[in-house]
């Protein structure tokens, strides 16, 4: 369900299954199925979430060694 959409689809569609589940007409079958979907969806947007951070990670990473070797650049007098 959740290969081909992107984080702010799913956190939508998650958003739009949860006020459905508040909806006090729905059967406790349709609950769960509701309940199931909201899962996976919630999986997914932790999942792509996690990735964002683990990329900003590695660019902050990046972006300190940069500034690191032109402080020892600058140190050395080149």
């Amino acid at each position: 369900m959740t290969e081909k959409m992107s984080f702010e689809e799913a956190n939508e569609k998650l958003e739009k299954t949860v006020e459905q589940m508040e909806n006090k007409s729905m059967t406790l079958s349709e609950n769960v199925e509701l309940y199931a979907q909201a899962c996976e969806l919630l999986s997914f947007c932790i999942n792509e979430l996690e990735s964002c951070k683990s990329r900003i990670e590695d660019i902050n990473e990046k972006i300190r060694s940069l500034g690191n070797g032109e402080a020892q650049e600058l140190d050395n007098g080149e």
